[in-house]
């Protein structure tokens, strides 16, 4: 967020291109489906990185899980910048969920 108030912000992004009603879906669109998205884009690249080790891959996106989601319940105390969301947690859960899923029907049985 520091960063975001040094550099200067182009003149093309204070301009709002679409404008959403406030509603549920909104919401969710605006602030939950990021964070899954960072989320699932991170669980993508470690299993990139470690491609061919499967054991070494399981490890690293197990602790990047913990990782997220301590950070995530952190955010109820005021040492941890960012506000705490129950549905970025269930986001979290839901994107992590859907990748497993695609990943064992898709990847490892074509390994197997």
């Amino acid at each position: 967020m520091i960063l975001f108030k040094i550099v200067p912000k182009p003149e093309f992004a204070e301009s709002v291109l679409i404008q959403l009603k406030p509603s549920v879906f909104s919401y969710v669109l605006k602030y939950n489906l990021p964070d899954m998205f960072w989320f699932v884009s991170a669980i993508l690249f470690l299993r990139f990185i470690w491609f061919e080790k499967i054991k070494i891959q399981t490890v690293y996106i197990i602790c990047f899980y913990v990782i997220g989601f301590v950070f995530e319940i952190c955010q109820l105390s005021e040492k941890v910048p960012g506000t705490f969301d129950w549905l970025d947690l269930l986001f979290f859960g839901i994107g992590a969920s859907v990748e497993g899923l695609l990943y064992k029907f898709f990847i490892l049985r074509r390994c197997l």
